[in-house]
């Protein structure tokens, strides 16, 4: 919120004054040699009214000056956008699929009603961004301008130059840099006060009514930082001033800027002042001859030279009053030409029907019933036209506003074309006849032509019919054609330059197949992978049924460039010569558009025909960053031949340090690996459990390191799939504290064109030095500062690369530095870099620091640790010796848990920790651990129960008390006021169940016995199951009661068959429960869920299936929650899954995916929903498929 709250008082803002002067807005300039006097004037940029309070004055200074000067020429602005990619970017946003890739990215969808009303009704945001910045809500509070557009349209209506007196792009970095922490916690105390009466808001339109420009400094002052006043308003003041003072010597200048820029010591009027110009307010009455100027200056129309001017694929040429801008967003094309001086502006939009595919027969029909809805105001005339044999309609419309406004329409095979010019008042009326009447749509020609984008990249020979997308900018493309015979041929080029995830190339290439069909409604009926002379190419073949056509499709990809082919026609033969015709190309490049260009934010120069933006990604440091910390900027220069490089600094903490070059490739790498080769994780809990994966694929070639030409290190590798022709093509290069990474995404059956080329060869750091050398130790330098308590170590010790070589130094800090009580994180961090290591002298410091830390035993955990990771006989006997010394305990049960996973990592050598270690078991924290070790040992027969019979009275007492807390829990549940049923749930390592497998060899004991017998009682189905295999496996007479119940219970039926298959006794499962249905159902719904939804699951389906050569079966089922379940869906069916390898038809108990309580879509049948599951289930580890319903299909309509 403070961000756009910043954002938009930038734009409102705008004045200064130094001393107690006439309020004004209006200054004259004179003196300092000047023949004539020139003006300054503070706007607001807004159309609203408070803008237009205008003396007389002001249109007599502005009319008879020589010249106009604003901020920046708003001629230039459009053509800043588009050269700077701003955008390319904003609606390049709208082709972002992410996991929905190869449906979203290559359907081509019909447009619905609401597109094409949208289209016809669209009154263009970046036109009235420009021209108007006006909105619906507030017309009748609004000019048909802002002022600036207003000086800068006077002036070139009365043939004034128009100057700008800032760079638009240093300008533009400028503003961006101001927005980094712009805002002061809180205003000063004096706004505080006003602000409590009346909002910054009022306080800043009060201001600028009663021209109170001191005032509005002080505003800003009182609101903002030191960096935003300097980035915002004084340094762009300067360059205002200086050229404002360069103009007016060579006539009378009229300049307009914001207002917030003329007070002030730092003000433009201080600036003018110091140069030796005498600045004055200039004030007068706002009278009869005010209004009577502004009416004449709107009414006043220029008459501009019309040009004639082609879409890039030639299909229509119109004479329009400026060039055309092209914008592409999803499948529709929109050009725009402004008329600035008049505001004015022709829109064209080309929508593609793609009625090849899809034909609505009611499509005109619709299409004339929503013309009345869609053209804004009222219609004042309609009539047909048809130009170069395509027919259309020629429409006059009057807005409420009193605009003129024009359509015409036309209707092709391949798409509907909107002309449309809108203007103020009788502009359209008067001046739009040169516009329409020159419109000119391509002849219809029978020939084929071979068609390529004017950038290369691919190139297709097609009918001489065809319109084409995109032909020269970033985005996708598309190619449509259609011949004699009413043949439609298509090429649909998506990009996707993903440098995080590598797929297979034969699954894309085919899958972009199957979701074209799919997005059809129609079927694939055969399909086959060719083997081209370079790529692998996937062709397919279908009917599209309504239509009664037949459709072929090819894939072809290219590093991130896919290319899908197709072709409709009433015959099924193969379109041979269209596909053959298709042929990757290089790219076409400017030689002279490669300079070196430099980089200011990210500070390299780099040889490139891209101009640099400049990103601004200060926005994202915090507040009270410190310059040794470490931080990452990254941007994405992107060609327009769709190729894309990502680069990134990463500026290391001051304290980070590497032994060498090879210590940090080998960091490098290994990170690369864990975050882009390692597969999806799998997990694993309640609601899911994913073991269907493939191993990965990927892996890193071609590493290598050294010195490049310009002596800087370097870091190189590829990223490769086996299975993909794409590689990740990776450069590291080292300056000084920094780290740059260079990442594109190539193809190995092609050369690296130019453009990937001279960027990696010619990148080159800047000399601006950033941060501190990564091959020089920090230990001694962090040493140094931690003694002195600088914010540098005490902040960045977790940074330092600490080694075996520290050992003395690091326990003489440990020992005898004086840490504070909000310090004592870093000295248990030091203890811990120090037990990385191991020694003889780290062992007995290590020793004898846990003895000495009775009042820290934080300290105690870290050396039980060191010591439990040893697995030696000796540590084994170093931990009992410590624990008799003192016990550590923590309110932290994690610390206690990770204490004894190492330990249950090496039961060779923990078995010996007992039976002393039992001498702990009495302690709340040591409890269940101790007693999960033990319970693992005994049953891997690792221990002998001799060892720990001495405890055996110690253990029962321990055991009984347990068994009556669950008897406890289960008498909770039965009376339904049980508060949390996941805490009640048991599991392999519970306590009860660990005692039945401790205390089992002792069952001939009377006390003991009895225990046992009990365990039934509870609800714990684990202990229950582990008593009855005990039995069993002894060959003794085991409960049938128990067993029995067990069997027919969902929660336990098949945790009982899974324990009784490890044992090799699954005969003793009755015919009746041993079935795969009621065993999955139990291993799918059991394990402690409630046995009230037992009557709400409902079998469904089997279905087998082959994934990565392996067979498969998946049991699908329904249920429904609890009937407890308050959610607004708990009557809705849920659809559950479980999956099995499918051996010989055996029962498995080892499932490989289990998701539950899915949505059911009730709309379809339950086929088609499980028909989409088992898609799901095939493709769950594929990162751009999503088939949920969920996924994104209606675009931004």
């Amino acid at each position: 919120m403070k961000k756009r709250l910043v954002f938009v008082l930038s734009l409102l803002l705008s004045f200064v004054i130094n001393s107690q002067e006439n309020n004004s807005l209006l200054w004259k300039i004179s003196g300092n040699g000047l023949e004539k006097d020139s003006y300054l004037y503070g706007t607001m940029h807004v159309s609203q009214k408070i803008a237009f309070h205008l003396d007389d004055v002001f249109y007599e200074s502005l009319l008879k000056s020589d010249f106009v000067a604003l901020e920046s020429d708003p001629s230039f602005w459009l053509d800043n956008m588009f050269e700077s990619n701003t955008l390319a970017r904003t609606f390049g946003g709208l082709n972002s699929y992410g996991r929905n890739f190869y449906t979203n990215s290559f359907k081509l969808d019909s447009p619905k009603l609401e597109q094409l009303m949208f289209f016809i009704s669209r009154e263009d945001m970046l036109m009235n961004g420009i021209l108007y910045r006006t909105n619906n809500y507030s017309q009748n509070f609004q000019e048909d301008t802002y002022l600036d557009m207003f000086i800068y349209q006077t002036g070139k209506k009365y043939g004034k130059k128009i100057f700008s007196l800032e760079d638009l792009e240093r300008s533009r970095i400028l503003v961006q840099r101001a927005q980094v922490d712009a805002m002061k916690t809180k205003p000063d105390v004096w706004l505080q006060k006003k602000m409590k009466k009346e909002n910054y808001f009022s306080l800043l339109s009060n201001s600028y009514r009663d021209r109170n420009i001191q005032f509005i400094d002080s505003l800003n002052k009182g609101m903002y930082k030191e960096n935003y006043l300097k980035n915002m308003l004084y340094i762009r003041n300067e360059e205002m001033a200086n050229n404002i003072d360069s103009i007016a010597r060579k006539g009378s200048l009229f300049s307009g800027i914001g207002a917030a820029h003329l007070a002030g010591e730092k003000g433009v009027i201080s600036m003018l002042r110091k140069k030796g110009y005498t600045v004055t307010p200039y004030t007068s009455k706002e009278s009869k001859v005010a209004k009577d100027s502004k009416s004449k200056i709107e009414n006043k129309f220029l008459k501009i030279d019309y040009k004639q001017d082609f879409s890039s694929d030639k299909f229509f040429s119109a004479k329009l009053p400026n060039k055309l801008y092209e914008l592409n967003m999803l499948n529709n094309t929109i050009y725009l030409s402004p008329d600035l001086a008049n505001g004015s502006y022709v829109v064209i939009t080309r929508i593609n029907t793609f009625s090849y595919l899809k034909k609505d027969e009611n499509f005109e029909n619709k299409f004339n019933k929503l013309l009345y809805e869609s053209i804004p105001g009222k219609i004042i005339s309609k009539k047909e036209i048809e130009r170069q044999g395509f027919k259309g309609l020629d429409i006059i419309n009057k807005t409420k506003s009193g605009d003129y406004q024009r359509y015409h329409l036309f209707f092709t095979p391949l798409e509907i074309l909107i002309f449309k010019m809108t203007g103020k008042k009788e502009f359209v009326n008067d001046f739009g006849n040169e516009f329409f009447n020159s419109i000119q749509l391509k002849e219809k020609e029978i020939k084929l032509e071979i068609v390529s984008p004017k950038v290369g990249g691919f190139s297709v020979e097609v009918p001489n019919n065809f319109t084409f997308t995109n032909t020269e900018n970033i985005g996708n493309r598309l190619l449509q054609a259609y011949d004699e015979r009413n043949n439609y041929y298509f090429v649909k080029e998506v990009v996707l330059n993903d440098v995080n995830y590598l797929e297979e190339d034969a699954f894309e290439l085919e899958r972009i197949h199957n979701r074209f069909y799919k997005e059809l409604d129609s079927e694939q009926e055969k399909g086959s992978f060719v083997k081209g002379s370079k790529q692998q190419s996937y062709e397919s073949f279908g009917k599209l049924t309504k239509e009664n056509t037949y459709l072929h499709l090819k894939t072809i990809t290219k590093g991130g460039h896919y290319f899908l082919l197709g072709f409709v026609s009433a015959n099924k033969d193969k379109p041979t010569a269209f596909f053959k015709s298709f042929k990757v190309n290089d790219f076409k490049y400017k030689e002279e558009d490669f300079t070196i260009k430099k980089d200011t934010s990210l500070y390299f120069s780099v040889k490139t025909n891209v101009k640099p933006e400049y990103v601004n990604n200060f926005n994202r440091a915090k507040k009270d960053d410190k310059d040794y910390q470490g931080f990452f900027r990254s941007k994405t220069y992107k060609s327009k031949t769709n190729e894309e490089i990502y680069v990134q600094l990463k500026k290391e903490h001051d304290l980070v340090s590497y032994a060498n070059l090879d210590s940090l490739s080998s960091t490098l790498i290994k990170r690369e690996k864990r975050n882009f080769v390692t597969p999806y994780f799998t997990n694993s809990n309640f609601e899911k459990l994913n073991n269907l994966t493939e191993k990965s694929r990927t892996y890193i070639a071609n590493s290598s390191y050294g010195k490049d030409q310009n002596n800087f290190n370097f870091i190189k590798y590829d990223i490769k799939d086996s299975l993909s022709s794409k590689v990740v093509k990776v450069k590291n290069i080292i300056s000084n504290g920094a780290i740059y990474e260079l990442k594109t995404l190539v193809d190995t059956t092609y050369a690296t064109s130019k453009f990937i080329e001279e960027f990696y060869r010619t990148f080159v750091p800047k000399d601006t030095i950033i941060g501190k050398p990564l091959f020089v130790s920090k230990t001694a330098t962090f040493f140094k500062l931690l003694k002195e308590k600088d914010s540098i170590a005490l902040d960045g010790y977790s940074s330092v690369n600490f080694n075996k070589s520290d050992t003395d130094k690091l326990i003489d800090v440990i020992n005898n530095s004086d840490f504070d009580d909000d310090q004592l994180n870093i000295k248990r961090y030091l203890i811990r870099e120090l037990a990385n290591n191991k020694s003889d002298k780290i062992d007995a410091y290590l020793k004898e620091l846990y003895i000495n830390s009775y009042d820290n035993p934080q300290y105690q955990i870290i050396v039980f640790n060191y010591f439990a990771k040893q697995k030696t006989k000796k540590s084994i006997e170093t931990l009992l010796e410590l624990l008799e010394v003192d016990i550590p305990l923590s309110n932290n049960n994690f610390d206690i848990t990770n204490m004894f996973f190492s330990l249950e990592n090496s039961l060779s050598e923990s078995k010996k920790l007992y039976p002393d270690f039992l001498n702990y078991a009495t302690i709340t924290e040591y409890k269940k651990p101790i007693y999960s070790l033990l319970a693992k040992l005994v049953e891997k027969k690792m221990i002998k129960p001799k060892v720990y019979k001495s405890y055996r009275k110690q253990i029962l007492n321990e055991a009984k008390i347990e068994l009556k807390r669950q008897l406890g829990k289960k008498e909770q549940e039965e009376s339904g006021i049980s508060y949390n049923r996941y805490n009640n749930k048991s599991s392999e390592d519970d306590l009860l169940n660990s005692f039945v497998k401790i205390l089992y060899p002792f069952r001939k004991d009377k006390g003991t016995n009895e225990f046992l017998s009990k365990i039934k009682r509870t609800n714990n189905i684990y202990a229950n199951t582990n008593y009855l295999m005990l039995q069993i496996k002894n060959n003794e007479n085991f409960d049938r009661e128990l067993f029995s119940s067990t069997e027919k219970s969902l929660n336990s039926s098949g945790l009982l068959y899974k324990k009784l298959e490890k044992i090799n006794k699954q005969n003793l499962f009755s015919k009746e429960f041993k079935t795969k249905d009621n065993i999955y159902k139990s291993l799918l719904f059991g394990y402690n869920n409630s046995q009230k939804i037992k009557d709400s699951i409902v079998f469904v389906e089997v279905r087998k299936f082959e994934f990565l050569s392996k067979k498969y079966e998946a049991y699908f089922f329904k249920s429904k929650p609890e009937k407890n379940d308050n959610s607004y869906r708990a009557e809705e069916w849920k659809l559950n899954v479980i999956v099995f390898k499918d051996i010989n038809n055996l029962i498995s108990t080892k499932p490989v995916y289990i998701q539950k309580n899915e949505n059911i879509d009730e709309t379809k049948p339950i086929k088609e929903v499980i028909d989409q599951n088992l898609e799901k289930i095939l493709l769950n580890n594929r990162k751009r498929v999503d088939v949920s319903e969920a996924n994104f299909r209606g675009g931004i309509f």
